[in-house]
């Protein structure tokens, strides 16, 4: 019998499980692990403290993330706008090597004493206080507690009859590059287009990435036609000039970018938690800490209600909803920020 089983091993679901296995609770963390087209992610210094607190490795010189010295912005003006991290208190973001990072947010996990399965919760089915969980991998367990950390599918809250509250629709178009005749970039890059605006910067590897993000219309037609997209990239007037389009080969799989909710995010033994329970369109730039953030007070709210807290649920939601208006008021400013094209679809539908 677990005590909590954990779906989803990203930053919410291992900061779940690192959070209930340091306080001595039985919890196994799930996760077919499956390739994700993750690039580019950024983890802003703020996030630094809160790693620090959940006993989690943290970004340093030896690699394999590399610092963000700022970032430049063409936003609200066809100039750019340069930020410096030395101007932060909390110092530089660091630009991810994903994959890596939630390798070692696992292993710290495992070492604090979660149980670890590389498979994903494929039925669940609930009897009195009790769940009975099984994996894709067929194994069977006993749990009092579930809770999603699946990302923005929600599997396991939608099976259980929660509902996924769009906000505008955004979808990102990315594309990793072959490092070559192009300039150096240190800071994160950022374009307002008339459809929509551009991120770019350099990956811990060296190669360059650019997203394109857009509304779904706009997404049809570029993720199928990558020479639309290097034809889009080619018309920016910063990106272009960092990077050659023709450094750009295929597209990823187009990404859901927007912003979104669950209408609960709780039930009768279960919680949800990071991009299942609250998700963020990435011109916040707070996804990654969020996603910390938010797996660490699921877990305190699991913690207390094993504990005999009734109000635990209660407090965790009213502490998401109050995370959810703070995104939203930065969300309607940033964009409010950008008025030279009032009358297009894109911008349009974000006043």
């Amino acid at each position: 019998m677990w005590d909590a089983v954990v779906a989803g091993a990203g930053p919410a679901g291992a900061a779940a499980a690192q959070t209930l296995a340091r306080a001595g609770v039985r919890v196994l963390l799930a996760d077919a692990v499956s390739p994700a087209h993750k690039v580019g992610e950024a983890l802003p210094g703020a996030a630094l403290r809160l790693l620090q607190a959940l006993d989690f490795p943290r970004p340093g010189p030896e690699g394999p993330h590399t610092p963000i010295r700022g970032t430049l912005s063409a936003w609200g003006s066809s100039d750019l706008v340069a930020t410096d991290a030395l101007r932060d208190r909390d110092g530089p973001g660091w630009r991810l090597d994903r994959s890596g990072f939630d390798a070692s947010l696992r292993a710290a996990a495992r070492g604090s004493g979660a149980g670890w399965r590389a498979a994903g919760v494929a039925a669940m089915m609930r009897d009195g206080s009790e769940w009975t969980v099984r994996l894709t991998s067929a194994e069977t367990f006993k749990a009092r507690w579930l809770i999603d950390a699946t990302g923005r599918r929600a599997a396991l809250a939608r099976r259980l009859g929660a509902r996924r509250l769009r906000d505008a629709r955004l979808v990102a178009c990315y594309a990793v590059g072959q490092a070559g005749a192009d300039r150096p970039l240190s800071r994160t890059l950022i374009e307002a287009v008339p459809n929509g605006w551009w991120y770019a910067s350099r990956l811990p590897s060296g190669a360059p990435v650019a997203g394109l993000h857009v509304g779904p219309d706009d997404a049809r037609r570029l993720a199928t036609d990558a020479q639309a997209w290097r034809a889009a990239l080619a018309g920016t007037r910063h990106v272009a000039e960092r990077f050659l389009p023709s450094s750009f080969g295929s597209l990823l799989p187009p990404l859901d970018a927007g912003g979104s909710r669950l209408d609960r995010l709780t039930g009768a033994g279960w919680i949800a938690c990071g991009d299942a329970a609250l998700a963020f369109d990435p011109v916040s730039g707070q996804g990654i800490l969020a996603a910390l953030h938010g797996g660490m007070m699921a877990a305190r709210a699991v913690l207390g209600t094993l504990a005999g807290d009734c109000g635990a649920l209660t407090a965790y939601g009213s502490q998401m909803e109050r995370v959810r208006r703070a995104y939203e008021a930065q969300w309607a400013e940033v964009y409010r920020n950008e008025q030279r094209w009032p009358a297009e679809r894109f911008w349009a539908g974000r006043r």
